[in-house]
């Protein structure tokens, strides 16, 4: 009989709010001017339907959609600015097409956040999310994206040099655009490392393989994507139960691909929790909750609780509680990266961490 995890682990033991762990980000952090810059290869135009009751091949009449002109490298940054509104070190740098550059300039305009675009010819893809408040379900369809010409990247590649300064954060997330090649991120990361930047990739597939050869600072996989990595050798199902044997199996497989460069990463397991792995630490998290709404850009949200206090300096178990405060929150509330204030307050007091190693 396998032993449950909130039995079995250590536990690390919070008091109002002070950790026992008190480790400091590594020096990368210093106290010089950095920002944050999140970049946004493939934006979508993300369209969220509410159908109670929804079953493939019916016909149904829906309210007005929520439209999010994103990508997840807004829906990161919109979670980022929730946490502190008055936050200006962070910029989103990417390609939109044309036809959609008025929409997303007015909304991060809207939502206080920095930006710099490439207008693209082709049209923004549009993604669809149907949300069943019922049955508690929720469906999507995703398109590819538009096609970008070579001296657009080059121009890219130009302005994100010019923009990067020693020490600065760069996101690199979601996928790919279909005319680029799988090695984008690869080259991307490998360019930015040379100017003293730490660099954080959260992508899938063939992107994420490549990409993590260069070895950057942090990887956040989900655990699909983490098998993606080793091939395969985890051998567990998504469906799994949490149990202790699980999670340092998880554990000791994705801590073999740490090095002097990838310092820290951290897995996403939905409603299952997160687990942070780092040399010397390994901790698995998780909050209860009920009436979850929508898990779209749960994972951006959780990212940008973690690195909201990494680029703070804070600990890593306070980067860690905040993340998946934040990952659960936007699970409270439709739309990717919308989050409140509020639920983040509220669920930091459930988080439940222990100590893994």
């Amino acid at each position: 009989m396998k032993k449950n995890v909130s039995f079995i682990l250590f536990v690390i033991v919070f008091v109002q709010g002070k950790c026992l762990f008190s480790e400091k980000i590594f020096n990368i952090m210093s106290t010089l001017k950095r920002k944050i810059i999140s970049i946004l290869l493939n934006p979508t135009v993300d369209v969220i339907y509410e159908i109670e009751h929804f079953k493939v091949g019916h016909t149904y009449q829906v309210r007005q959609p929520l439209i999010y002109p994103v990508g997840k490298a807004i829906s990161f940054s919109l979670a980022l600015k929730t946490l502190n509104p008055s936050f200006n070190d962070l910029r989103v740098f990417g390609f939109v097409g044309k036809e959609e550059l008025d929409l997303y300039s007015q909304f991060l305009k809207k939502n206080l956040i920095n930006f710099e675009f490439i207008p693209i010819k082709g049209k923004t893809r549009s993604n669809k999310t149907i949300i069943d408040p019922v049955e508690h379900t929720t469906t999507h369809i995703r398109e590819l994206g538009f096609i970008i010409e070579t001296t657009e990247l080059n121009q890219f590649f130009t302005s994100l040099n010019n923009m990067i300064q020693k020490n600065d954060v760069v996101i690199f997330t979601g996928s790919i655009p279909p005319s680029l090649n799988s090695d984008t991120y690869f080259n991307l990361i490998s360019e930015v490392k040379k100017r003293g930047a730490c660099t954080i990739l959260d992508t899938s597939g063939e992107g994420l393989i490549k990409g993590i050869a260069a070895n950057p600072t942090m990887i956040k996989p989900n655990l699909i994507e983490l098998n993606q990595i080793l091939n395969g050798s985890l051998a567990i199902k998504q469906d799994f139960t949490i149990n202790y044997e699980d999670i340092v199996k998880i554990s000791k497989l994705a801590k073999n691909l740490l090095n002097n460069e990838l310092e820290i990463i951290l897995i996403t397991l939905g409603e299952k929790g997160a687990i942070l792995v780092k040399n010397n630490i390994i901790l698995y998290g998780f909050i209860e909750i009920r009436g979850a709404i929508d898990t779209v850009g749960c994972g951006d949200a959780f990212l940008a609780g973690f690195i909201y206090n990494y680029f703070q300096e804070k600990s890593f178990l306070d980067c860690f509680k905040l993340a998946l405060a934040c990952g659960t929150a936007n699970a409270l509330t439709p739309g990717p990266g919308i989050l409140k204030k509020k639920d983040v307050d509220m669920l930091l007091s459930k988080t439940k961490i222990w100590r893994v190693n």
